[in-house]
């Protein structure tokens, strides 16, 4: 099922709306996760709707955010749970995200979060992530009885807090009447990342294993898994891109969800993601060396110029810039960029990327450093660095083996940087392929193979040296909106949607 609605004469139904995420830009962000959750209720919070954010209260917020958003104690909101037979206190934390009045609730435990700096702190015991975020979803649950605010839906956002929904059927049938009629949105992110474990993880959840450990709930050969509970106990599942939600349902994109998904394909359905354009604008942005627009495009090559010499490459506008903001993993198509890379380092193009990732990559890229003229890699993500990217780039390479949605391709486009991509995914929901279409925004291939992905770079830079040609594919470009007003509304018409069926 796939969301098209008019809104021309929208009856208004104000809703109480729980945005659960583990990741949340400012605070907290590894990738399109945070943006999402940073970006979304920004809009439905515009729209009348009283929407509230919840995340764990991570040592780097403590140290990075607390003075500059005036994080606050919600009195009154201390709560005591067990697991494992431990005794855990519970609190929450309280401000609002920048710039507007969407408050952001944070989930204070020094034990699993407060006593690290990272999000997914690594080298840890099997099943700490999940057991962390586990205890997370119920605390929250807990949290929000406690100080009675009761949503009408919590939206629940990948694996982390896929067991959600199976706690709040339990505290139903346990008949405690605060949690009757709340229903749930449960949003995949990723279908990768789904939250695997032995069966033992339920005795420490909670979770009443001869209720929901089985084959139409969280059983998965022999094993739990709580993304796939999340899909079967939620009220709806959406994904980020209409494609991605019809790709999923396929054996080569399922990750042995496909037969899942496909039996609960009538509350499943596809929004695309949007892009902050408060954030991600070349008009406004205070990080780059000159701004520009559709109506000036003078300050794009100034900050082309600026980026050559930032990476020690050749100050020379007649060179291609391709440029890359990416997770240097397998999934962004970092297996078919090594491949290619001797090609590329004798071609007339320039080549920057940043990123972090699996360290085989980091070593492999940053060796291109000293080895090549046109080649540059930094490791690590900094924002700044990526606003100079986008904007300085000629173009920008995403030819991800699969790409539930998208962000970069959809930033580069409101910065006039032209995106090679792959055709998958959300990729294909946003990409016109201009050699095929003379509306078209950028240039894709189909088949995952490192010909493909070469001859697109060359047609690409072929493109680029007609200059009347090329300026008429960045008006394209700058000329879409992917802004988030749109999928704003679509997920409004979800949440109504969901609220409608209740009962």
């Amino acid at each position: 099922m796939y969301l098209a609605f008019s809104y021309s004469k929208r009856e208004f139904l104000k809703l109480k709306i729980l945005f659960v995420s583990a990741e949340v830009n400012p605070f907290a962000k590894v990738g399109g996760l945070g943006d999402v959750a940073g970006s979304l209720p920004k809009f439905i919070k515009k729209m009348g709707h009283d929407i509230r954010v919840i995340l764990p209260y991570y040592g780097t917020i403590n140290n990075n955010h607390q003075e500059d958003c005036k994080i606050e104690d919600v009195p009154d909101s201390s709560v005591e749970l067990e697991f494992d037979g431990n005794i855990s206190k519970f609190s929450l934390k309280k401000c609002v995200l920048p710039n507007t009045n969407v408050p952001v609730y944070f989930v204070v435990s020094y034990e699993l979060f407060g006593q690290y700096d990272d999000i997914y702190p690594a080298n840890h015991k099997e099943n700490f992530q999940l057991k962390r975020f586990i205890v997370f979803s119920y605390a929250t649950l807990k949290l929000v009885e406690k100080i009675n605010f009761k949503p009408d839906i919590i939206h629940c956002n990948d694996w982390h807090v896929a067991s959600i929904p199976m706690y709040l059927k339990s505290f139903v049938d346990d008949n405690i009447d605060f949690f009757k009629g709340i229903k749930t949105l449960y949003t995949i992110h990723n279908l990768s990342y789904q939250g695997r474990s032995s069966p033992d993880i339920l005795k420490f959840t909670k979770i009443d294993a001869d209720k929901f450990f089985h084959m139409n709930g969280l059983e998965f050969y022999g094993k739990v898994n709580w993304m796939k509970g999340g899909i079967i106990y939620a009220d709806k599942v959406n994904t980020v891109s209409e494609n991605y939600a019809k790709e999923i349902q396929t054996q080569e994109y399922g990750e042995d969800l496909d037969g899942v998904l496909r039996a609960n394909s009538k509350k499943l359905s596809g929004i695309l993601n949007g892009v902050d354009y408060s954030i991600w604008n070349p008009e406004t942005d205070q990080h780059i060396i000159r701004k520009y627009s559709k109506k000036d495009l003078k300050g794009k090559n100034s900050c082309k110029i600026s980026l050559q010499r930032e990476y020690d490459l050749e100050a020379n506008p007649y060179v291609p810039v391709i440029g890359m903001v990416s997770r240097m993993v397998e999934q962004k198509g970092f297996d078919l960029l090594e491949r290619i890379l001797y090609q590329l380092k004798v071609m007339n193009l320039q080549l920057v990327i940043l990123g972090r990732g699996d360290k085989k990559y980091e070593k492999l890229l940053l060796k291109l450093n000293e080895s090549t003229s046109n080649i540059r890699v930094k490791t690590g993500f900094n924002e700044i660095r990526a606003e100079k990217i986008y904007a300085g780039a000629d173009m920008f390479l995403l030819p991800s083996r699969f790409e539930p949605c998208g962000l970069s391709q959809l930033i580069a486009l409101k910065y006039g940087t032209i995106p090679i991509v792959r055709k998958t995914g959300g990729l294909a929901d946003t990409i016109v392929d201009y050699s095929s279409d003379d509306s078209g925004n950028g240039f894709m291939f189909g088949e995952y193979t490192t010909t493909e992905l070469l001859n697109t770079i060359k047609s690409a830079c072929k493109y680029f040296e007609n200059k009347n040609l090329w300026g008429r594919i960045i008006m394209n470009a700058l000329s879409c909106d992917f802004g988030w007003q749109k999928s704003a509304k679509l997920y409004e018409k979800l949440y109504k949607d969901i609220k409608r069926e209740e009962g």
